[in-house]
């Protein structure tokens, strides 16, 4: 008989390597006026960066941004960025309400009403899957009060939350909500990280537009002392919210991670520069690519 020929032993077929589950990060913006520009170009370079968001919380700007980010509305918040004109928001008339009129604010809400009014949904939100939550305080208790996308019942409860957050004391009026008058949350959490320290992620990013340190120049005048002050104290509010979270026992962050310019904006707060609106959108892009880099984040 013939023998039959040996078959080769097949080996058996290697299984394909496990992709790593992709990581989930939420974001904290802090509040800044016109210096989020260089928050909503940071916000670009994250998503760019294929960075899953899976939660946002803002105050003031902040809460503007954070909308528009929970949403990935990325475009219309470059664009808004874009688009600011200082001429539209500041003229002598609004000093002349301030000092000569009962008027609770220097400005309108207009502006950024408008954009409220034209781009926030429910069903946006909703069908982004993304949490979202903004920092208000009540005048009439002076308590601060973290309002959530998916407590709104109406797309006008939605855009009142975030006015109120956005409304920054003596600048813009007031909003009421119920039987309460809010304003920005940023007077004591402008870097609200408490508000997402709970959650189940693998890191939060909190983006401040107060610098790592200042310039050695001396300040001369008054103005200059009045704005360094100003960013000194919320610069620090970053620093304590996370150190707080890093503390507390209801985190459940893998990770707290602060974004922030090395040295001061070129702009102030309220300056609404178009040009330098230009430049620090493209800072915070670039910065927030070395800082996705620096931390490896994928």
């Amino acid at each position: 008989m013939k023998k039959k020929p040996r078959t080769a032993k097949r080996k058996p077929a290697k299984k394909p390597a496990r992709r790593p589950p992709a990581r989930s990060y939420a974001l904290v913006l802090s509040g800044g006026a016109a210096l989020g520009a260089y928050q909503a170009g940071a916000i670009r370079a994250i998503f760019e960066a294929g960075l899953e968001v899976r939660c946002v919380a803002g105050s003031s700007i902040g809460a503007l941004n954070g909308y528009l980010t929970a949403t990935r509305s990325i475009g219309t918040m470059l664009k808004f960025w874009q688009e600011i004109d200082q001429r539209r928001l500041i003229t002598i008339q609004s000093f002349t309400k301030l000092f000569f009129s009962a008027s609770p604010s220097l400005l309108t809400d207009q502006l950024q009403r408008k954009l409220v009014e034209e781009h926030v949904r429910i069903k946006d939100l909703q069908q982004a899957s993304c949490e979202y939550i903004c920092a208000a305080i009540s005048l009439n208790t002076g308590k601060l009060h973290y309002f959530s996308g998916g407590e709104a019942k109406t797309d006008t409860e939605l855009q009142q939350y975030i006015l109120a957050s956005a409304a920054v004391p003596g600048v813009f009026p007031p909003v009421q909500i119920g039987h309460e008058l809010y304003m920005d949350g940023g007077l004591v959490r402008n870097t609200p990280v408490e508000a997402v320290e709970h959650k189940k992620v693998d890191a939060v990013i909190a983006i401040s537009m107060e610098p790592e340190s200042y310039p050695k120049e001396p300040l001369v005048n008054t103005a200059q002392i009045a704005l360094r002050t100003l960013s000194i104290f919320f610069r620090s509010q970053a620093d304590d919210a996370i150190t707080r979270a890093e503390n507390s026992r209801k985190r459940k962050a893998k990770k707290l991670l602060l974004l922030r310019p090395k040295l001061p904006l070129e702009m102030q707060q309220y300056e609404f520069d178009q040009k330098k609106i230009v430049r620090l959108l493209e800072q915070g892009y670039h910065e927030a690519q070395l800082f996705i880099r620096h931390n490896r984040l994928r």
